[in-house]
């Protein structure tokens, strides 16, 4: 067994480190991550967290994050965009705000349809969740997964993980970042060992004590490129190229240091 709480600790500190941010405000921003659940959504923002993770699905995160406040104005409130047509799609792509990708914003849309048929069979979202069984168990979050996955488009095998661990269920998002940091830390076998990855997500949830919403974001703000002001961060630490591993606290359990040093 790894000893993922001393990793993690140690990771967190660094992050602390290397953010501009006060003890409070780091305890207070990264900490809003520790208290997510579904149950305390309304059924539009769990409909606005499907419309990005399709949008941070297969893009550049930084990118995606800057524009969601324009994406967001046009593709929020479902029971509007469900009845967009063809001229809908047309003045959005105009917009030099969003991403212009239209099969995304097709998606959006048929989604929306997906989203409302949904809530008229259920009355909610949270009333679909829990029509699963338990959400604690994980027999529960495969047949969810699958459904899930059935149903919406841009859901795929990653994606699908994103869009449940923001509804504060206990699942990992196996993204690129935490794989690449996972797989250097032998964690896992390699970076494309997204079932492992959830796995190892769960394992270091449960020596923390943290919810793995919070393992989530301290991990990808680790290895995440590009500057993020409400984190007061530049750049994240074990970086794909260039990783600063002068200044990493976890490089005496990193098998990539170790294969550098020679």
């Amino acid at each position: 067994m790894k000893p993922y709480k001393e990793i993690f600790n140690r990771i967190e500190t660094t992050l602390r480190k290397v953010s501009t941010l006060s003890e409070t405000e780091f305890n207070s921003r990264f900490g809003e991550f520790k208290n997510i659940t579904y149950k305390n959504m309304q059924d539009k923002d769990i409909f606005w967290i499907l419309v990005y993770v399709t949008f941070y699905s297969g893009m550049n995160a930084a990118v995606v994050s800057q524009k969601l406040p324009a994406i967001k104005r046009h593709l929020y409130d479902f029971e509007k965009v469900k009845n967009y047509s063809e001229k809908e799609i047309n003045r959005i792509l105009k917009d030099s705000d969003v991403i212009r990708h239209r099969r995304k914003i097709k998606a959006c849309i048929e989604n929306a349809k997906e989203f409302d048929r949904l809530l008229r069979t259920y009355g909610s979202f949270r009333e679909y969740l829990e029509s699963f069984g338990p959400l604690s168990k994980e027999e529960t979050i495969e047949r969810l997964r699958a459904d899930l996955r059935y149903r919406f488009q841009y859901l795929g095998e990653r994606t699908v993980n994103h869009f449940l661990m923001y509804l504060g269920l206990n699942v990992l998002k196996p993204d690129t970042v935490i794989c690449r940091i996972f797989s250097r830390l032998g964690f896992i076998d390699d970076e494309k060992n997204i079932v492992q990855a959830i796995e190892v997500g769960k394992e270091i949830a449960k020596a923390t004590g943290h919810p793995i919403r919070y393992i989530d974001i301290i991990f990808v703000k680790y290895g995440q490129k590009g500057e993020d002001s409400y984190f007061g961060l530049k750049d994240g630490v074990c970086l794909r190229k260039n990783p600063k591993c002068v200044i990493c606290g976890v490089t005496d359990y990193c098998d990539y240091y170790a294969s550098k040093r020679g």
